[in-house]
């Protein structure tokens, strides 16, 4: 369909979508670092069950391969402002709320609260995350045209 408005050129990053690439990044190197040592043996698979809920990291290095490889290209596109990297990290952060619920169950009925507290500060996270990038200027941001 055409459209008789020009398409609006691209103002600056937001500094939101700028951290959120960031934070993308850094998990992706954690996730990778961890893919490593547990390649070579030198930490448990369980050590990587705060990166990787729901029970993923008793999948191996493989799993973490993953993780890092996804995070490490939505962080590039948010970088970079394509309009599917934004779907794409609303996606991963509602799937990541939804695998975090029976953790947060287990360490309620457990009476733990340090999981409680670490599985509560990952939804909350995630909420405003999901947040962020609904909001108008965002998406009005990555449905510019680049310069």
């Amino acid at each position: 369909m055409l459209s008789i408005s020009t398409p609006q050129k691209r103002e600056s990053r937001p500094a939101g979508v700028a951290a959120l690439a960031s934070l993308c990044a850094t998990l992706s190197a954690v996730g990778l670092v961890f893919a490593i040592l547990i390649w070579l043996h030198a930490i448990p698979l369980s050590a990587g069950s705060v990166l990787l809920p729901g029970g993923m990291e008793q999948s191996g290095p493989i799993s973490f391969l993953i993780y890092a490889g996804v995070l490490g290209a939505v962080s590039a596109g948010l970088w970079k402002g394509y309009a599917w990297t934004r779907r794409v990290a609303v996606l991963l952060a509602v799937a990541g709320i939804v695998l975090v619920i029976p953790e947060i169950s287990s360490a309620v009925a457990d009476g733990c609260l340090g999981a409680m507290a670490r599985e509560a500060l990952q939804i909350m996270v995630r909420v405003i995350i999901v947040y962020y990038l609904s909001q108008e200027p965002v998406r009005n941001w990555f449905a510019a045209e680049p310069d």
